[in-house]
């Protein structure tokens, strides 16, 4: 018979083979089909950390990459992140080392946006425009600054 052990180790490995994840993830991931052993869970998280098959600072690097491509704003990338379990001091130094601004996410935004919006009258147009910048979760100072 298989131990516990095992069986967590086992679909652990199947989970992270599928897709890169951090440890949070992987935690509540395994917490749902294994809700009693939170010990074991731990346990196994800890050697797969050990043996360099699951690593969080990596994983953070490559999410919130992921993330800023996307034309998105500062608020909608810390729901994201935090999600995930990623701290905001760890994704502000991300965020830091590639260098990425608010405020030209927003223009990418804007423009992309700006091709697809039919509105003649300019009232509404900025209406329309601001409203879908804080839907993409840009700050109100970018916003505005960005929609003048």
């Amino acid at each position: 018979m298989e131990s516990v052990y095992n069986k967590i180790w086992g679909v652990a490995l199947k989970k992270i083979a599928g897709r890169v994840m951090g440890s949070f993830e992987l935690r509540q991931k395994l917490a749902e089909k294994f809700p009693e052993d939170e010990e074991t869970i731990l346990k196994v998280i800890e050697e797969l950390e050990r043996v360099l098959l699951l690593n969080d600072r990596r994983y953070a690097e490559e999410f919130v990459h992921h993330l800023i491509q996307k034309p998105i704003g500062r608020i909608k990338i810390m729901v994201e992140t935090r999600r995930k379990g990623i701290s905001e001091e760890e994704v502000d130094r991300i965020l830091a080392n590639y260098g990425w601004s608010e405020e030209k996410s927003a223009k990418k935004a804007l423009k992309e946006k700006e091709r697809l919006l039919r509105e003649d009258d300019p009232r509404k147009r900025k209406f329309k425009l601001m409203n879908f910048l804080k839907s993409r979760g840009f700050k109100d100072e970018t916003i505005y600054r960005v929609v003048r």
